[in-house]
């Protein structure tokens, strides 16, 4: 899958409908809440759900800065769950 955002093109793995509804619920909560903390460990888990393991995100996120590299996991996150960026609940 291929997820455009403001900083380029990224590549993804795809994921199963069971493994998109395994992690809705959690997505809708944490973006709901806006809890920073749990923003932060969300993309670092979908980072690892996209890119396969660390090195491959490393090599992919590379050159970002913090807040760049925030924006890309979150339009991934955004993208696996089918959600509307802007619009913390999904629906």
């Amino acid at each position: 899958m291929t997820v455009e955002t403001p900083h380029g093109e990224f590549i993804v793995n795809d994921i199963t409908r069971k493994q998109r509804r395994d992690n809705y619920k959690k997505v809708k909560k944490v973006f709901a809440s806006q809890d920073v903390e749990q923003l932060h460990d969300l993309a670092d888990e979908f980072s690892l759900i996209a890119f396969g393991n660390e090195e491959k995100a490393e090599k992919e996120l590379k050159g970002l800065s913090a807040l760049q590299e925030d924006e890309v996991l979150t339009a991934i996150i955004v993208a696996y769950m089918g959600m509307q960026q802007g619009n913390d609940t999904g629906d």
